[in-house]
């Protein structure tokens, strides 16, 4: 018999790959987001729910209705930065949202196997090692503080229940799908759009000026390292997770780290050109709180659930930027991308 599978938050980059793998499956997938139109919304199999997770009348009846046999609930406010603007709407739906769907399946589907997303942020920037599933957390953001009580109460419903609810501690992981808003994407997209002859772009940055002026593009640290992964590597973790005989916490990574600097010269570098002569620095954009440095040890998963990342960080990057020059000459609009995967 097919599982059935509900993903909240499904409009995100990770909802984008973990719906085409399951679909692959012949898995009935049900995908939950606030907006109507998706670009794998035509998909045979696929039904989609509008509404807000944080609404208990909706959730209640997406759950009592589809009776899932597998959850993943990706629904976030998805940026750290962000959270500072919506915090209270960041503690609903990156905190309480995981609470209530583990009450909801106590109620009707106990037996439902859940995924929650949490993420490296809940390590806070008091770390100058690996981090792994026993470091100690000291979230500096309304996102990573919601994510933690998250994290912390779903291994608590699990304990006390009974209940095969696991986590996955996702490091950075991108992807073309990746909205312009994540310094990522937008890199990608200033290389791709320089490679192009462009020297001037309509698409803008969070300081709401143009993401490439003049042949330039504005960032702010440079010098933050981060363990960069492929979103599709790390829903076919979830996948393993969630699959697995017990239910358990798990890093999901790829051990190694990069910095923001180390980013603009594998995008720039990959169209033939120099990040020095296309970066600028603006102190408006260095963040006054931020988890400078990230790595996973991915021991545990890779030893348990025998995964392991197949994309590197090259391959990783130069997909980006491919993905964005086709994206930039055929016209395509990113409007499908948002910040909040919920």
């Amino acid at each position: 018999m097919n599982r059935t599978i509900l993903i909240t938050g499904a409009s995100g980059q990770d909802g984008y790959y973990l719906i085409n793998l399951l679909r692959q499956q012949e898995c009935v997938v049900h995908a939950q987001s606030r907006r109507a139109v998706h670009p794998n919304s035509h998909l045979d199999g696929l039904h989609w729910h509008v509404g807000d997770p944080a609404d208990q009348d909706f959730l209640e009846a997406l759950i009592s209705g589809i009776m899932p046999d597998e959850i993943y609930n990706l629904a976030s406010i998805s940026r750290p930065s962000q959270s500072w603007m919506e915090p209270r709407k960041t503690g609903e739906v990156n905190g309480f949202v995981p609470q209530e769907i583990c009450e909801l399946l106590l109620r009707y589907k106990p037996e439902c196997r859940l995924f929650q997303a949490s993420s490296s942020e809940m390590f806070g920037s008091d770390v100058a090692s690996a981090q792994n599933e026993q470091t100690r957390c000291a979230p500096n953001t309304p996102y990573g503080v919601a994510k933690l009580y998250a994290h912390q109460i779903i291994g608590a419903y699990r304990a006390q229940y009974g209940l095969h609810a696991s986590t996955g501690i996702l490091f950075n992981h991108e992807s073309p799908r990746r909205p312009l808003a994540f310094v990522s994407q937008k890199i990608a997209y200033a290389a791709a759009a320089i490679s192009l002859g462009l020297s001037e772009t309509a698409e803008l940055d969070e300081r709401g000026r143009p993401i490439l002026s003049g042949g330039k593009i504005a960032l702010g640290d440079l010098s933050v390292r981060r363990d960069f992964g492929f979103a599709g590597d790390y829903v076919e973790a979830m996948q393993r997770i969630v699959r697995h005989s017990t239910p358990d916490d798990y890093v999901i990574g790829t051990g190694q780290d990069h910095s923001i600097e180390d980013f603009c010269n594998q995008a720039f570098g990959f169209v033939g050109r120099k990040w020095t002569d296309h970066v600028v620095i603006d102190p408006v954009l260095v963040r006054k709180v931020d988890s400078r440095y990230t790595r996973a040890d991915t021991a545990k998963i890779r030893s348990v659930l025998k995964w392991k990342p197949t994309i590197d960080f090259p391959a990783l990057v130069s997909m980006m930027v491919t993905d964005q020059v086709a994206a930039i000459r055929n016209n395509v609009s990113p409007e499908f991308m948002s910040d909040s995967d919920y």
